[in-house]
């Protein structure tokens, strides 16, 4: 699959088409349907949309059109939570939603505005509330490099269906890690921006307190054009003018991590030192271990808020696996609400204090390689986790505090990608951007 930039290139160059973009895309749905990656799909629509964008290219030219958009003639994907215009919205479950007040998200106009072609929709865990892309209504993402395993999620469909060449790009959504974990399990970057970066007005809310909005691209720099597009922020005075400086929560990683990513991530270390990195073992559990604590309170009562209305008539159309964590958010006290908000701010303070003296935390994206569909524990160090907290647990923390944080894959265990995800500081979006190209152009990257 090649990049966004890369074909940007070719398109200004008359080396390809938007028309032949779709095509290829709709290659890749039919090569690779059994991944269940897309939700929604009219390709009539979008062919006819090409050829639009073509001719307007053509004119662009000629110097009878006005100056194309810096995403003019790109396909993206939308994950089901994103209004669409004149497409439906079932975020992955068969309960009545919340009206979303309008008829197309702010990202997605935003994306359209600067030329994009919005392709398609994308599947989804069912209303965001889990990691693994497994969905009894809509059925399960498949990983694209191995099916038996999960394409993670909640943005499941969205890194699938990039992975595969089914568009360019997805826009995905982020609340404790579901940019990340599918970019991760599927072989991508995904950028997970500071919080409110990127509008979510006309996205569904899982928790609006925790909620990001984010891109799945195959390379840092697609991440960091979308990132410029939707949050209409400049990434551009990002950069890395020396060797750059990373933190390792070392004593909180040492029992979470399975055997193949703690080798990956401890070579990886050597080889970032070896390039003049300099790389520091901080310690980080009881902050790490406190922000997990809290999250699931946090969550889930906002969840229940956010569905109070199905909840009131019986929960009827979600799934068990999403109504049981409502229905605890549903029981808990305001009082433990704000408990958990509280704590959150101590670990936001902990962890930005953590990161004045340095560029990054660096840490494996999820604590093992991407799990077996329908698999409940997972093998590390310390024994044994649910896989829930092996794969949310590593990213939970920093959406919680609104962190900018990017994952790119780094390593493989056996034929899974394995993710490496870069922390920054408080709205230091276009340091972890540049970061990430930094580590890019070291040969930090999925081996063939």
């Amino acid at each position: 699959m090649s990049s966004i930039i890369e074909n940007l290139a070719l398109l200004s160059a008359g080396k390809t088409s938007t028309r032949a973009l779709v095509e290829q895309a709709k290659a890749a749905a039919q090569a690779h349907a059994a991944l269940n990656a897309l939700a929604w799909v009219d390709w009539a629509l979008a062919e006819e949309t090409a050829a639009l964008m073509d001719e307007q290219r053509a004119a662009n030219s000629s110097g009878t059109q006005a100056r194309l958009g810096p995403l003019h003639g790109i396909p993206i994907t939308i994950k089901d939570l994103y209004h669409v215009r004149g497409t439906p919205l079932h975020a992955g479950t068969r309960a009545v939603l919340p009206d979303l007040g309008m008829d197309e998200a702010v990202a997605v106009s935003r994306l359209r505005e600067a030329g994009a072609l919005i392709l398609a929709k994308t599947n989804m865990h069912e209303i965001a509330l889990g990691a693994t892309g497994e969905n009894p209504w809509t059925g399960d993402v498949l990983n694209p490099f191995d099916h038996a395993h999960q394409a993670g999620g909640s943005s499941s469909g969205a890194g699938a269906a990039t992975a595969v060449g089914i568009g360019l790009a997805g826009l995905g959504s982020d609340t404790g890690g579901s940019v990340r974990i599918p970019a991760a399990f599927c072989g991508l970057a995904g950028f997970k921006p500071s919080f409110a970066a990127i509008p979510l007005g006309g996205a569904l809310h899982l928790s609006w307190t925790c909620d990001h909005a984010g891109p799945l691209a195959k390379t840092t720099a697609d991440c960091s054009l979308l990132y410029e597009v939707m949050s209409q922020r400049s990434a551009a005075h990002g950069a890395v003018g020396r060797a750059p400086s990373f933190a390792v929560p070392g004593d909180w990683l040492a029992p979470r991590l399975g055997d193949d990513v703690s080798d990956a991530f401890h070579r990886q270390l050597v080889s970032l030192r070896g390039q003049g990195a300099v790389v520091t073992e901080v310690k980080l559990k009881a902050v790490l271990d406190r922000a997990w604590a809290c999250y699931s309170g946090i969550v889930r009562p906002e969840a229940a808020w956010i569905h109070r209305a199905a909840l009131a008539q019986g929960g009827e159309g979600f799934s068990e696996s999403v109504l049981a964590p409502m229905k605890l958010g549903e029981q808990m006290s305001a009082l433990q609400y704000l408990d958990a908000m509280q704590e959150r701010e101590a670990v936001r303070r902990d962890l930005h204090a953590c990161l004045a003296d340095f560029d990054a935390l660096i840490l494996p994206t999820t604590a093992v390689a991407p799990p077996r569909r329908g698999q409940t524990t997972v093998a590390v160090a310390g024994g044994s986790l649910p896989v829930r907290d092996a794969v949310l647990g590593q990213t939970a923390a920093f959406s919680m505090v609104g962190l900018p944080t990017l994952t790119i894959p780094f390593a493989r265990s056996g034929p899974l990608p394995l993710g490496l995800q870069i922390v920054g500081r408080p709205q230091a979006d276009a340091l972890v951007l540049a970061l990430g190209r930094w580590l890019e152009a070291q040969g930090v990257r999925l081996p063939d």
